[in-house]
């Protein structure tokens, strides 16, 4: 019985995944690009860039770096008005694009993204636009193993946004989204911020977020079939809610003696299902556990186990629901001209289980009573200077 793990198994005819060897010739790759744009026109701007790396290239020695096998082409074409009229202030009509191939000729990235905004009297601006892209080729999902196929899908978003002058201000945001594969995105995100009088203001930020994923890598296993390398790139579903809230308030005593706050109830859960492993390269076709000649067994403590013949393994249960809730509260005193005293309570208060039950408002403000730890700070600085 074999135990899932982080060990990944490569493609044996990948030069790249060979041991290293210090007397092999470093590599020597490059990366190069260009940008062509109109910026100054009243109506009409565009915008044209493109960006490729070699397969060699390697910069690791002086920085962080994800990827170096690609060509990416940008566009942006915009038509805008400036000129306030009657009923708008001004408008846009924005068009993006982003296509990027790997030097074996694989579409990686295919998106175009329109956006309409336009700006009333008042200045409140409102923003509606959507991300459409194609189905590709990922070189990544299965974490060093052979490429696998991404869906295609949309996303369409509307954003609208109170004046910055106002008292009271705010904004609010949504989105939709699916893939052919039967993924779902949804985010609503909003902010209100009041300052009814200059010495003190409060800000309040709640968010949600629920995401189906239906290509979530889970693990990689040995014992699969001669067309994955002998490799089992186990995937499943995972259902994931996320709510929070962030809250800021700030008063002002007097110039030199200030408040600050700063709380985030949090909560989330994720709910793993539809276990199965990559069936053939290059495809996003799943050969489901419990199907196909496999059994799924799922004990008490959420642990799947997985039979294909004579072969048998488990796999860990990656369910999870998660409370926090984290706050600072700083007292500032600025006794003299540049030496000042904090005072400084912090909260850290968290649980996490391993149940999968979908994460609620309630769990999000329950999160205030769980248990966890208080730290108190005091910190002093002094300006000292010769008289």
């Amino acid at each position: 019985m074999q135990r899932a793990s982080a060990r990944y198994l490569q493609r044996p005819d990948a030069d790249y995944l060979t041991p290293y060897d210090p007397t092999r010739t470093t590599l020597s790759g490059a990366k190069w690009g260009a940008t062509f744009r109109r910026r100054n026109a009243r109506h009409w701007l565009w915008q044209l860039a493109t960006e490729t790396e070699t397969p060699e290239l390697e910069m690791n020695d002086v920085g962080r770096f994800g990827t170096g096998d690609g060509t990416v082409v940008n566009s942006r074409l915009e038509y805008r008005e400036t000129v306030p009229g009657r009923w708008l202030r001004g408008y846009s009509f924005v068009t993006s694009g982003r296509h990027e191939w790997n030097f074996g000729g694989d579409m990686q990235v295919a998106q175009v993204t329109p956006t309409f905004e336009v700006t009333l009297p008042n200045f409140w601006n409102a923003q509606v636009g959507g991300v459409f892209t194609s189905s590709i080729q990922d070189e990544r999902l299965t974490r060093g193993g052979p490429s696998m196929e991404k869906p295609a899908g949309w996303r369409l978003n509307f954003e609208v946004e109170s004046s910055d002058a106002n008292e009271t201000r705010g904004d609010a945001s949504f989105e939709y989204g699916r893939n052919e594969d039967g993924g779902v995105a949804f985010v609503m995100e909003s902010e209100l911020t009041t300052q009814p009088r200059p010495q003190w203001q409060l800000s309040i930020s709640p968010a949600y977020e629920r995401e189906v994923n239906t290509q979530q890598y889970v693990s990689t296993l040995v014992g699969g079939s001669a067309l994955t390398y002998g490799g089992r790139y186990v995937f499943a579903h995972v259902d994931r809610s996320t709510y929070s809230m962030q809250v800021r308030f700030n008063y002002t005593f007097k110039p030199d003696l200030t408040l600050d706050f700063y709380g985030e109830p949090f909560a989330a859960s994720g709910r793993y299902s539809h276990f199965g492993e990559l069936a053939v390269p290059r495809t996003r076709l799943i050969r489901r556990y419990g199907a196909d000649g496999t059994s799924l067994t799922t004990l008490a403590d959420g642990t799947a186990v997985v039979s294909d013949g004579a072969a048998g393994f488990r796999l860990d249960n990656h369910d999870f629901n998660v409370q926090s809730f984290r706050s600072n509260l700083v007292l500032r005193w600025e006794w003299r001209a540049g030496s000042t005293l904090y005072l400084v309570w912090q909260q850290d208060r968290a649980r996490e289980e391993a149940i999968g039950t979908r994460a609620s408002l309630g769990d999000m403000f329950g999160s205030l009573g769980r248990t966890g730890d208080n730290f108190f700070a005091i910190k002093a600085s002094f300006w000292m200077s010769p008289r």
